[in-house]
Parts: C-alpha cells; structure tokens; sequence
C-alpha cells in the first residue's frame, strides 16, 4: 500500500489538499512537530527512508512558522 510523508505549517489545509489529490486517503497521522523546517525535514526523510514512503522536499511553505508538522498517510496510489 502506497504512503506519503511531508511537512506542513497548516495540518488542516494540507490534508484538504491531499484528499483532493488522493481520494482513497486513510490512516492519515501527525508525526511530530518541530520548532524549525530543516529540522522537520531531517524527521521526514528520516520516516520516508524507514517505511518506504514518497516524499519530495520543496513547497510553498514559508521559512518561518512556530511549528512544523510531519505527517503521514496511506492511499491506493494515482
């Protein structure tokens, strides 16, 4: 079963976001938070790399939030 990890300053939009995308989404689950993106990216690969999950850096994040968010969720692919 496919899965998807990346990071977020917006939970809720980036879910929205998803399940347009992805119609089959489920499981989806917040990771961890981090108070800087680099070390919200650090996590995510971390997680990509250990349950063999997509995930591509970049986005339109800006480079300063209180908190960034990792998450990750399953779907049955495009």
């Amino acid at each position: 079963m496919p899965c998807r990890v990346g990071i977020t300053t917006n939970l809720g939009r980036r879910k929205r976001e998803w399940e347009s995308e992805y119609s089959t989404l489920r499981n989806w689950e917040t990771v961890s938070r981090h108070r800087t993106r680099s070390a919200a990216q650090q996590k995510e690969d971390e997680i990509a790399h250990f349950l063999d999950c997509d995930a591509h850096h970049g986005g339109a994040e800006p480079a300063y939030a209180d908190w960034w968010y990792v998450y990750v969720f399953e779907h049955d692919g495009y």
